[in-house]
């Protein structure tokens, strides 16, 4: 929906009302920011998930047991 689309909507929300859409309105776009967000974060988790599974397939990892690994700690 077009901000002046919108502006014409509010326009006819009676002034008594207009306090609960405007707190409406706000609630709105926060959820919508943080789905944005969300969304974002986990497109680049899957590709980071991609990339690695990528590096596996073309046998670039190195695997090592616990064992091994605190052995290098010391």
């Amino acid at each position: 929906m077009s901000y002046a689309v919108l502006e014409q909507k509010l326009k006819m929300v009676s002034e008594q009302d207009f306090d609960f859409v405007s707190h409406f309105l706000d609630l709105v776009l926060q959820s919508r920011k943080k789905a944005d967000a969300e969304q974002k974060n986990n497109a680049e988790y899957f590709a980071m998930l991609d990339h690695s599974f990528s590096q596996l397939e073309q046998g670039e990892t190195v695997v090592k047991s616990m064992a091994e690994l605190r052995a290098m700690e010391q």
